[in-house]
This record gives C-alpha cells, structure tokens and sequence, in this order.
C-alpha cells in the first residue's frame, strides 16, 4: 500500500504515541511480531536481508523542528526545537517502517556531525557500526498511533558521550502483508 500525501503531511503534526515499558508486550504480540519489536540488532540490517530486489532510505524530513513534549521528557532536554529526521525504510518499493529520530541541538562530536549528514543513508549502519553507541531500553506502543496506518511501534534511546538520540520505528502494512505477519488478534485475543 503506497504512502499518500496527504499521510506524509500529517506526520508533520502527528501526537507523539503513548509509549509503554517491555511489559506492555505481555500477551501480544505473539510469534514473528514479538521477533520484529525486540529486535536489539540493527533493524536496518533485518530489513535488507528480507529484500529480494531493493532496500532504500526516504528521507521525508530532516532539519531542527519542534519537539513534542513527551519527547522533550524522553530526551530529558529543556529545548523546544531539536534536529528531527523522518525517514521511511523501504523494502523493495514498498513503506515498510517509518523512522523518526531526534537530536538535542547541544549534542557535540564527531558522531554529531555524521548523524547531522546521512542523506539518504541509513542511521542504523552509523549507530551499529560505532563501538561508543549503546542502547536503552526498548518502548513500543500499540497499532493505530500514526497516519500511516502502523501496526507497531517501538522506541529507544541511543548513548554515547556527549550523545542522545530518540529513534522511534513504527512497522507498516505492507511489511505485515509481505512477511505474513498476522494483524488479526494483534493484543492476543
């Protein structure tokens, strides 16, 4: 299912998701979804390895931009602007996830500047790569939460030394559809 316009409008204004700890998990999603969401890898990587042809980033937006407030809580950040970047991963043409990640505008270093400078690259080879990256705690939060009709979404924190980073990653329709992942019964019911 092609993203619209109209959808990638509205992710300019969508309300942050309401994010839940690991024990939301409890019960739902059961088999392959549960695989998806807690992955600890890099998704990036998972994704290209279910492509038969294509895997490309679309940058949709990337610039300093407001930050929503319970973000501003996540980051732990006074500021009400950070450096914003939403991208979707496609797999083979098709929207599979949707990626939004944030950076406070005090962040500094080398990291800094090649997050600030990806293009159409993906963020996960850069974090995955660097040995000074760790990640936080997983958050996901239920379908339904965004215009483009996603399925799940998890987040985390990523940290190095002078580095905070938000990446929240919602799995789409099409990838659902494409690995036969179930959407009936999608809180264990």
């Amino acid at each position: 299912m092609p993203v619209t316009e109209e959808q990638l409008l509205q992710l300019n204004h969508w309300p942050a998701p309401a994010w839940q700890p690991a024990a939301f998990l409890t019960g739902a999603p059961s088999g392959s979804w549960r695989s998806w969401l807690q992955e600890t890898g890099s998704l990036t990587r998972r994704l290209q390895h279910q492509a038969t042809g294509s895997f490309r980033v679309r940058v949709l937006s990337q610039g300093v931009a407001p930050i929503q407030e319970s973000e501003r809580q996540w980051l732990q950040v006074r500021q009400q602007r950070v450096w914003v970047r939403q991208v979707l991963l496609e797999v083979d043409e098709q929207p599979w996830v949707f990626a939004r990640s944030l950076l406070p505008l005090d962040s500094r270093g080398s990291l800094l500047r090649r997050l600030t400078h990806l293009g159409d690259q993906a963020l996960g080879h850069l974090l995955f790569a660097s040995p000074q990256v760790r990640r936080g705690q997983l958050n996901f939060c239920a379908p339904g939460q965004l215009p483009l009709d996603s399925l799940w979404g998890r987040a985390s924190c990523f940290y190095a030394s002078s580095l905070k980073l938000l990446v929240a990653e919602h799995y789409l329709p099409a990838m659902a559809e494409r690995l036969q992942l179930t959407t009936t019964g999608i809180f264990g019911d």
